[in-house]
């Protein structure tokens, strides 16, 4: 079973971001956020969030992880760590350890914007012995890799009816996407009840995730997501922010 179909949905709404070549400042850093996510009634797993600012650079960690009976058959440990530098957003490093059922991946980019190349390391350790991967491949100029992206669109206005085009990279192509912020309404989540406006993320081209993505975030200044939803072709996942 696919890792984005067990219990990611707020790295599946990541996947599906990017970012701009454009000056932005950056929003507040989020602090360490908790998430809990739900498959219909069952809890599948739980992730945290967070950003801090270190070294002129923002640094965004997330974690996710599996819990309860999907452990038995689809265990996740999820560790991703960013450096991004803002005015313009542009992702330094990712630095990402993907454990999801049987495959272990560590994985290592570095960005050189002005260069127009990423650099990509990458061992499975799964493997036996393990197997290692080294490539250069092509980027347009300024991308963001994932938690970049999220970073980027919190700091964009937010309002109701804006669009941004984006791009995103995580270690492959650059992919363009389209956000549109197409509603304003009050949720509940664990963590206390929000007023948000909804980014609804649409691929110009194929992504490989097929479905349907919506991300809440807060109608403040510090734009938190507080909600995902992710609609896939087996039912739909709720990831949304817990004390």
């Amino acid at each position: 079973m696919e890792t984005a179909l067990v219990m990611r949905p707020l790295l599946a709404a990541l996947a599906l971001l990017g970012a701009q070549i454009a000056p932005a400042p950056a929003p507040p850093p989020m602090g360490d956020l908790h998430f809990v996510a739900h498959w219909r009634l069952l809890e599948v797993g739980t992730a945290t969030l967070a950003s801090s600012d270190a070294g002129g650079l923002r640094q965004l960690q997330f974690s996710a992880d599996s819990n309860g009976v999907v452990n038995l058959f689809y265990p996740v440990r999820d560790r991703l760590n960013s450096s991004v530098r803002s005015g313009p957003f542009c992702t330094v490093s990712a630095d990402n350890e993907t454990s999801e059922g049987r495959r272990h991946r560590k994985t290592q980019i570095n960005f050189f914007p002005d260069q127009r190349r990423l650099v990509l390391d990458e061992t499975d350790l799964a493997a036996k012995p393990p197997i290692r991967k080294h490539e250069v491949k092509p980027i347009p100029g300024c991308v963001l890799d994932l938690l970049g992206a999220l970073e980027f669109l919190r700091a964009q206005p937010l309002h109701l009816g804006d669009r941004y085009a984006l791009q995103v990279n995580q270690g492959g192509l650059t992919r363009d996407v389209q956000v549109e912020v197409d509603l304003h309404e009050t949720v509940a989540t664990p963590a206390g009840r929000f007023s948000t406006v909804r980014a609804t993320p649409t691929a110009l081209e194929p992504l490989g995730h097929p479905g349907q993505l919506w991300i809440w975030f807060s109608d403040d200044a510090r734009h938190l997501p507080v909600q995902i939803e992710a609609k896939v072709s087996w039912g739909t996942l709720l990831a949304q922010l817990a004390p």
